[in-house]
């Protein structure tokens, strides 16, 4: 019996120390360090680019879901799972953090050159809804005829998409408190639909007709003439639609 209880001794002694060696292994699991591939990354205003990182740690592998990525300027540079993106001129420190080790880039954004966009599709879209809407009606209904595309018009337009994308305002107001449709001279119906944040034309024709007090100026009876202006300007484009009889 004496025999047998010294064994039962010594097997509980191995299992405390067995027990203890697992305990301690699983606390010097741990990240040890963390690098970003680029100390500074410079981009274009609206251009995104990748980050990657590598890690050293002890034990187990470590959780990669608890990496984290900060931005020191959300309106400089927004990043998320290492994509950075880049938004207005300016300069911001991109973090990674994993279980208390960090690391730093630093983002240098230059503003993207401001281009005009070219709106043939637009007036082709425009048009091609105000065509399909007269398959719907019947003739004594009244059908609607193409809209006529007015060089007066698109330069108000483009006015009108400028003032929003450099001001950073998107609004119906101008700078100076006046409604935008006021550029519109003389006494006629008039009206103005704005966008912002579609790449291509047939983008935001498609959001505009999803939208009903878009659509009903694209669908005015009253309307005989538009001007279609997009501005790009730090990687956002600005759209304005402006109507006349």
């Amino acid at each position: 019996m004496k025999t047998i209880r010294r064994l039962a001794v010594v097997l509980t002694a191995i299992l405390i120390i067995a027990l203890a060696a697992v305990t301690a292994s699983a606390a010097d699991s741990h990240v040890t360090s963390v690098d970003i591939n680029k100390d500074s990354v410079s981009m274009k205003a609206g251009a995104k680019t990748g980050l990657r990182i590598s890690y050293s740690y002890q034990g187990e592998k470590p959780d990669t879901n608890d990496i984290h990525w900060s931005s020191s300027n959300d309106a400089v540079v927004t990043v998320s799972n290492g994509t950075v993106t880049a938004k207005k001129a300016g300069t911001a420190e991109v973090t990674v953090e994993f279980e208390g080790e960090t690391d730093s880039c630093t983002i240098s954004v230059s503003a993207q050159k401001p281009a005009v966009v070219n709106t043939s599709q637009a007036y082709r879209q425009l048009n091609n809804y105000r065509s399909q809407y007269n398959q719907h009606v019947k003739k004594s209904s009244g059908k609607l005829v193409p809209l006529k595309r007015d060089r007066k018009l698109e330069k108000i337009a483009l006015i009108r998409a400028k003032e929003m994308a450099e001001t950073g305002k998107f609004s119906h107001t101008r700078p100076n408190g006046r409604r935008g449709i006021t550029l519109v001279k003389g006494n006629k119906a008039k009206g103005e639909n704005i966008a912002r944040g579609q790449e291509t034309c047939a983008q935001v024709s498609e959001a505009w007709y999803a939208s009903t007090g878009h659509r009903a100026n694209m669908l005015r009876k009253n309307f005989r003439k538009v001007g279609i202006a997009g501005y790009t300007y730090n990687g956002t484009t600005y759209w304005a639609q402006i109507y006349s009889s």
